[in-house]
């Protein structure tokens, strides 16, 4: 959207006269708008259709400003005067407008997610530190144990789905195992992650005794790390609490454990169940999987790129006036990119549309970028590698059991069921 197209701003404009034909500010991208989440049509009109900057909606109805296009979501990352803080107390209050208790919102209100500056960077400087690529490599085998443990039980289920018995407990157990949660809480944790993956429209009945539990979980496990540390993460910062240059209180240390949680296993959740599907789609890229491990690193990151497991980031907030792609975002409005949608730009990608896990140019947006890129990014890559691999060496005749367009997720809301077939037996 260029400053020649539309006015600058809404409020810009002269009256009905300083424009024809239809509003270009028109709130199309609704988060507000249950149709927007469950409408597939919405979702393909954003990875697909035009790449101006327009207005939207923010889930509490709020207006912000929606960037779609490569370059415009890449500045908005990049862009040190937006900032993930909103002004004032407005996160607070949108977090209440939408039932979510106080003492939650509380406990919220300043997470790695929301914080900026000095704040931030010394948090995630600590988790940085923690998330080594010694740690990660370590995972390794773990992973791949915890995956072929999965996948017996996966061809031992009547009915297998990829998600309910593979992808999910993959992605929760691995997160688990990083930050130290002990075998007798997992289970608990998996079923409140999933209360939890439910944060943009949170029942609020469903939601607090889940945030509550996590919280409560996770400072025994303080606790008991302060008492005797181990090899995990919540050890590893906890033991960072006696720097007290970088100090982590114990109410930061719960809300960081609870966004990795979240963070963590949600995208990985997702990157497994919509890789298997794209793949099973595109045979020929299946076939190249199959027969190529060498080519793991730039399969799963083209993965990444055309399936996006992460449509879209937290809103940013401008402190100052900024441009972004020919209009003027003033203080204190709100930016929100869609990663799904950048990660289709043709002006960037060479046919955006197409699975190739060969792509040699592949500078995708699907981990965010800047500040506030994610943190488990490599940690995704390497869990979504070995499931991957794993699955389709066990079942190399795995297939969906119903038509993929039941399967196939809304916009917003992740695929919820994969029901597959194991081997060609099953087709009898």
């Amino acid at each position: 959207m260029t400053d020649t197209a539309v006015p600058e701003h809404p409020h810009d404009a002269d009256g009905p006269a300083a424009t024809s034909g239809p509003d270009p500010f028109a709130s199309e991208f609704d988060l507000s708008d249950p149709a927007f989440i469950t409408d597939p049509a919405a979702g393909e009109r954003w990875l697909s259709g035009p790449r101006p900057v327009c207005r939207g909606k923010f889930a509490d109805g709020s207006d912000i400003w929606v960037a779609t296009g490569y370059q415009d979501v890449r500045k908005v990352l990049g862009e040190p005067t937006l900032r993930s803080r909103p002004p004032g107390d407005s996160h607070r209050q949108s977090m209440l407008s939408r039932g979510v208790p106080e003492d939650i919102v509380d406990m919220f209100d300043s997470t790695l997610l929301t914080m900026d500056g000095a704040d931030h960077m010394r948090v995630r400087r600590l988790v940085t530190r923690a998330l080594s690529a010694r740690r990660m490599q370590a995972l390794s085998p773990a992973i791949a144990r915890v995956a072929e443990r999965l996948l017996d039980g996966l061809a031992a289920e009547p009915e297998p789905d990829l998600i309910a018995h593979y992808a999910h407990p993959l992605a929760i157990i691995v997160i688990c195992e990083l930050l130290g949660v002990d075998e007798e809480y997992r289970e608990q944790w998996r079923e409140w992650s999933e209360t939890l993956a439910q944060a943009l429209r949170p029942d609020p009945e469903q939601f607090a005794p889940a945030v509550r539990g996590m919280a409560g979980v996770t400072r025994k496990l303080i606790d008991a790390r302060r008492a005797a540390p181990r090899d995990d993460l919540i050890s590893e910062l906890v033991e960072a609490q006696e720097d007290d240059s970088e100090r982590l209180n114990d109410d930061e240390l719960v809300a960081l454990a609870m966004v990795l949680v979240q963070a963590g296993h949600e995208t990985v959740r997702n990157l497994i169940a919509l890789g298997a599907l794209a793949l099973l789609q595109h045979p020929d890229q299946l076939r190249l999987f199959k027969e190529n491990p060498g080519i793991g690193d730039r399969a799963v990151a083209e993965l990444v790129r055309h399936t996006a497991p992460v449509k879209h980031t937290f809103r940013r907030f401008a402190t100052e006036p900024v441009e972004i792609g020919g209009v003027t975002v003033r203080p204190g409005e709100a930016v929100q990119v869609v990663l799904a949608a950048a990660n289709r730009d043709p002006a960037e990608f060479e046919h955006p549309e197409r699975l190739d896990l060969t792509r040699e140019h592949n500078p995708h947006l699907g981990f965010g970028r800047g500040a506030h890129y994610c943190l488990g990014g490599s940690l995704a890559l390497i869990e979504g590698e070995i499931a991957l691999t794993s699955l389709f060496d066990r079942f190399p005749d795995l297939r969906p059991a119903v038509d993929p367009a039941e399967i196939a997720p809304r916009y917003l809301l992740a695929m919820q069921r994969f029901p597959v077939l194991l081997s060609p037996e099953e087709e009898k």
